[in-house]
């Protein structure tokens, strides 16, 4: 076992069967190879790379070079489902694809630099061994999330089915080393928090003379109606995104008023906040050092919208931490992403935006050996980094090649271009696997 002994171990038939690698060079093919013409763009590079063969041995081909490099890997593997796809057959034998994930999960592992993540694209049909076959692999102690992705609604044929309608997937995410692993934080966008309904009218005065207002009659005032005419003025779609704008615009002067007991406060808080107690109606303020300073008004605290903000795809928004439901990504509407037709496999720019924002920054390498239509290169190139695709089939030249090439060209306005500000540029190096010098028993 790679990652550390777990106490627990997956048994399958077979599981002692291992390939016979021979050694096998990648050799370019610089017809297939790609670069934007004229000058390079700052942070763009040429030196990305489509390999196309067997995943296995493109894995081991690509050690030499790339050994404890690579800070992501996404893969999105077949599901076993036993269906045949369009591009590829999607059932074997469960302990053959046992096998299998097993010999590419440990090369995987060995191209991951320390403080790099893996993140695994599943559904449930093999998750329950997915995930004990990784804490192997990698050490449960290394199992960081096990995220749930919303891929689709129920509706259509799916809401026919007996039983529970499956709108799920899983994104298993673990560290080759939680010590050295240092994740970004990544905030998702959510609806404005109501409850903050009140407006700071006096907010250049002392704030022991602030002086609250209605949220709705502050933004009147701001447009020179009355409250009551709000709906007319901005119509019954508008109104919510006036309030939106209004309170992103200033979120320091929206407020509310919140219970808190006074274990939860230090204790010079809790005379300040007994003191709002005797002296209504008035803003008191307890000063932090390292901290934001607390304010109460009535026993309560005044809390500020503005903790509630953060920049989201570089823009001011109501926001929170990013959790493991990621049910704001569906998957059913991206069938022009790139440019090019995946039936039942294509996943959204936006989910690989994400899982490279947890685990990467601009010029860091990533990983897709099981490439597909070639999603993960096309963000991953519009997001900075530097990146390796493995595609075996014929999607590689007839998917991948042609929306790469249109990402590199600014062509390709779909997925996450306007959000990244991507404008084309840079290039990849179009490999193959050269044949083995020797193939010991045939293999």
């Amino acid at each position: 076992m790679v990652g550390g002994h777990t106490g627990l171990e997956l048994l399958w038939a077979g599981k002692s069967d291992r390939p016979i690698l021979v050694a096998r060079a990648l050799v370019e093919d610089p017809e297939r190879s790609y670069r934007a013409p004229g000058p390079a763009a700052p942070g763009v590079t040429f030196d990305n790379r489509i390999v196309r063969g067997d995943n296995l041995h493109a894995l081991q081909a690509l050690q030499g070079e790339f050994a404890g490099r690579i800070r992501c890997i996404y893969i999105d593997p077949p599901f076993n489902t036993g269906q045949s796809l369009e591009h590829y057959h999607d059932g074997v034998e469960h302990s053959e694809w046992l096998g299998g994930m097993r010999d590419r999960l440990e090369l995987a592992r060995a191209l991951l630099a320390a403080d790099g993540s893996l993140f695994v694209h599943i559904d449930d049909n093999e998750l329950g061994y997915f995930i004990v076959l990784l804490d192997e692999i990698f050490g449960r102690k290394n199992r960081l999330s096990v995220a749930t992705f919303k891929q689709s609604s129920v509706s259509g044929p799916k809401a026919r089915n007996p039983g529970l309608v499956s709108t799920t997937n899983f994104i298993l995410y673990y560290a080759k080393d939680r010590a050295a692993w240092r994740p970004n934080r990544v905030y998702v966008r959510i609806p404005r928090d109501k409850r903050y309904a009140s407006w700071i009218g006096n907010f250049s005065a002392p704030h022991s003379e602030w002086r609250l207002i209605p949220l709705r009659q502050a933004l009147a005032a701001r447009h020179g109606v009355e409250p009551r005419d709000l709906k007319q003025r901005f119509g019954e779609g508008g109104l919510e995104q006036a309030f939106e704008e209004f309170v992103l615009a200033e979120p320091e002067r929206v407020v509310q008023l919140a219970r808190v007991l006074p274990k939860d406060v230090n204790r010079a808080a809790r005379e300040v906040l007994e003191a709002s107690r005797i002296v209504p109606d008035r803003i008191h303020r307890s000063p932090r050092a390292d901290l934001d300073d607390y304010y109460f008004m009535n026993g309560k605290q005044v809390l500020f919208y503005a903790a509630k903000t953060r920049l989201v795809d570089g823009r001011r928004a109501t926001g929170q931490a990013l959790s493991t439901l990621w049910d704001d990504l569906l998957s059913n509407n991206i069938h022009n992403e790139g440019g090019v037709r995946f039936t039942k496999g294509k996943k959204p720019e936006a989910l690989i935006k994400r899982v490279l924002e947890l685990s990467t920054a601009p010029g860091d390498w990533v990983l897709d050996s099981f490439a597909g239509s070639g999603t993960t290169g096309a963000v991953a190139q519009k997001m900075g980094r530097r990146w390796i695709l493995v595609e075996s089939g014929d999607q590689c030249e007839t998917h991948v090649v042609p929306r790469l090439r249109s990402v590199i060209d600014g062509t390709d306005r779909s997925g996450v271009t306007q959000v990244v500000g991507w404008e084309g540029g840079g290039g990849f190096r179009f490999y193959r696997l050269a044949a083995p010098a020797s193939a010991p028993d045939g293999r």
